[in-house]
């Protein structure tokens, strides 16, 4: 997997690569949306697992490291976004599978707006030994949202070809 600096078009025309194709992975020869994802699925889903932690063991800095992974997954969520937007930018509309990109952007926008929900509201106590209920709810929720929103992000992948060559 070489990183290749320069595009060459099959005309033989050589030119530098654009923000565009960079953003998508071109120049690695990889789409790059699937790279980053993984990292605010995991910290949501640890999340969660910290908060379920700290009501049925003794880990008093659960809610407190449930909290900073918030923060860790809306980073790594900025840049699924971006990838992600940059790649349903090129599905032509009224397809299909622009519409299931339209779901999938949807629900795990949703899912970041219950994590925001969820952040403010237990920021305050995030330093208790035991995590709210409340909390525990909507980490249920997002996970939950998370998890079907990636399902169809594997569906236009598996499914339906997309950026599959």
């Amino acid at each position: 997997m070489g990183i290749r600096m320069r595009y060459r078009s099959p005309s033989g025309e050589v030119r530098p690569w654009t923000l565009k194709e960079i953003i998508q992975g071109r120049p690695l020869d990889r789409p790059t949306h699937p790279m980053v994802i993984h990292f605010p699925i995991a910290f949501y889903v640890g999340t969660f697992a910290f908060d379920v932690l700290s009501r049925v063991g003794h880990f008093a800095s659960a809610p407190l490291a449930g909290s900073w992974l918030i923060l860790g997954a809306f980073a790594g969520t900025v840049l699924a976004v971006t990838t992600g937007l940059v790649d349903r930018s090129v599905m032509r509309q009224g397809t299909e599978l622009r519409t299931v990109a339209t779901r999938h952007m949807l629900l795990q926008f949703s899912a970041a707006a219950v994590f925001v929900a969820n952040l403010l509201i237990r920021w305050p106590d995030r330093m208790h030994a035991r995590s709210a209920t409340l909390w525990i709810a909507l980490d249920a929720v997002g996970v939950l949202l998370v998890a079907i929103g990636a399902d169809l992000g594997g569906r236009m992948v598996y499914k339906m070809g997309f950026r599959v060559e």
